[in-house]
């Protein structure tokens, strides 16, 4: 498994289709020769491709289970999104006890410090003034560092609730038993898997790991029927943060404890266009939170989900109204001192990811600037990706950086091979030039 990127490519299925070339936010991908292949350093793993790619070519690596139980003391996090992938009558209580069957020491749900990240968060905005973007979503802090960088300031400097249980665990484990759990966080995206190894605005990630949500899926709902419980204790006993689970749930909790202008947009294309809007400044300075998140619909339409999107919404807001029912407004009103437990700011500054399109040195940079403007001219302009770049401007850095040749263009190929086609032509009618002095000799003497 890549260490970099979880986002994989099995290339012996790849057909060249360019699909995965138009569909990538970052222009990640090429095909050169009927093979597609990733350019790292603008992989952010939001799994577009996983998602376009009709020969299944596109992949992702977890931790398996098998690996996770191997470990000395196996904790598994688990994400409010999870809750929707089952059916709202099976409780939490019985699906954390199946998945303790499985071999895990201890569960715990990502929602309780996602309670707490929302309260710091109402705090932070109420004390400092400006806009701000949530990070609790990986792929959209790697896109404003790739694409954005301007944007960094307004990255909020909290870690995400994942990190911040993590860590909490480790600190409480620590402390009353000197020893130091293994921590697997259940992922419903590979983005979240590849911050265990590359993780943004600290020195290292507090997971051990991360397992699929469809590597595990099948074994907690198999084990489920075998589970005998109490019914006092057959309950959900969740969090109202359990809403953070879907597209606008931490909007929706922030607003229910105080009205402040916020903004939830989902789907990694619309983030974009989004993004777009506040760098030209064409967007209101009076929102003053902004919950991006790289899958449309949020964390349950995450690619390694097993339910259908639509059906874990449903899912999710039944549990949700249920819950409302139960808790009110009990999480505003949690005490400062368990908030307290959690480190919630960032530790290192987020940096734009410095990745270097032409060359790293100055001078060569200017003179492949200038070479290509030459190409983008010469260029079809027509951004039909049959190159197997996503349009003509890509494809053209890439002729300037080696990986492409121009003949790779179909247009400029038919070019070339129709001024190749005159000159034979020419040619053909052409006599050497030994022969021609013959037939004039020839010619003299009659």
């Amino acid at each position: 498994m890549s260490k970099k990127h979880s986002v994989l490519l099995k290339e012996d299925k790849c057909e060249g289709c360019t699909s995965c070339v138009k569909g990538c936010p970052t222009k990640a991908i090429r095909v050169h020769q009927g093979r597609a292949w990733i350019k790292e350093d603008f992989c952010i793993d939001c799994a577009e491709c996983i998602r376009s790619c009709e020969y299944h070519a596109k992949y992702t690596e977890t931790d398996t289970l098998n690996i996770a139980l191997k470990s000395n003391y196996p904790v598994l996090l688990i994400p409010p999104s999870f809750y929707g992938q089952f059916s709202p009558e099976i409780s939490a209580f019985r699906l954390k006890t199946a998945i303790k069957e499985l071999g895990f020491k201890a569960v715990y749900d990502v929602s309780e410090s996602a309670a707490a990240l929302s309260r710091q968060t109402l705090k932070f905005l109420n004390n400092n003034s400006g806009s701000y973007i949530s990070t609790s979503c990986p792929v959209i802090v790697r896109l404003i560092k790739l694409q954005f960088p301007d944007l960094i300031e307004m990255l909020l400097p909290l870690k995400s609730p994942v990190e911040l249980l993590a860590e909490k665990i480790r600190q409480e484990f620590k402390a009353k038993h000197n020893y130091k759990p293994d921590i697997f966080f259940l992922t419903p995206c590979p983005a979240k898997l590849t911050t265990v190894n590359k993780i943004s605005g600290q020195q290292k990630s507090f997971l051990t790991g991360a397992i699929g949500v469809e590597n595990i899926y099948k074994k907690i709902y198999d084990s489920l029927e075998k589970i005998e419980i109490e019914p006092e204790f057959d309950v959900d006993q969740l969090s109202l943060a359990t809403v953070w689970g879907k597209e606008g749930g931490e909007e929706s909790i922030l607003n229910s404890w105080q009205e402040i202008n916020t903004l939830s947009v989902s789907g990694i294309s619309q983030v974009k266009k989004l993004l777009n809007e506040i760098e030209r400044n064409n967007i209101s300075a009076e929102i003053k939170y902004f919950e991006l998140t790289s899958c449309v619909n949020g964390c349950i339409g995450g690619v390694l989900n097993v339910i259908n999107p639509y059906q874990a919404q449903y899912n999710l807001e039944v549990r949700v109204r249920n819950i409302i029912k139960q808790q009110q407004n009990k999480l505003l009103n949690q005490t400062d001192k368990q908030d307290s437990l959690y480190k919630f700011y960032l530790t290192e500054n987020i940096i734009a990811d410095n990745v270097s399109k032409l060359d790293s040195d100055f001078k060569k940079a200017m003179q492949k600037l200038e070479q290509l403007q030459r190409e983008i001219e010469i260029l079809p302009g027509l951004d039909c990706a049959a190159c197997g770049a996503p349009d003509c401007k890509t494809f053209a850095e890439d002729i300037v950086n080696g990986l492409a040749a121009r003949t790779d263009c179909i247009f400029m190929l038919r070019k070339q091979l129709g001024k190749l086609a005159d000159d034979l032509s020419i040619l053909a009618h052409e006599l050497p030039p030994v022969m021609s002095s013959k037939e004039e000799d020839n010619n003299n003497d009659s």
